[in-house]
């Protein structure tokens, strides 16, 4: 028997959680998987958004974790959403927006 999360249809959550993202509004942080990358919420929740590059084409996923690392919901849809989010946590997490903007700098210097 499927529980309701296995049925979840997680667009309206994704595209709620892209949206916070694009406003700056979750602090995404790397992990030690470089395909892995986590904000907490609430105090409560956690978000893990993740890509899979075992395979010829990357797949991403967001999870929810709770309190305790438990997972409580997996998704993989929708999946270009899911790319979106997953390169723009990457990109949160890593700072590379200030990191070229500092090398653009360098560079003029030269």
């Amino acid at each position: 028997m499927s529980s309701y999360a296995d049925q979840l249809d997680a667009t309206g959550l994704v595209t709620a959680i892209l949206e916070k993202t694009r406003a700056g509004k979750l602090k995404w942080e790397e992990t030690a998987d470089e395909e892995v990358f986590i904000a907490s919420v609430g105090g409560n929740t956690t978000l893990k958004v993740s890509r899979d590059a075992s395979s010829r084409y990357y797949q991403s996923a967001l999870s929810l974790l709770d309190e305790n690392g438990k997972v409580i919901l997996v998704s993989s849809e929708p999946e270009s959403m899911l790319d979106e989010l997953f390169t723009l946590a990457r990109r949160i997490a890593l700072k590379v927006d200030e990191r070229v903007d500092r090398l653009m700098e360098t560079l003029q210097k030269l």
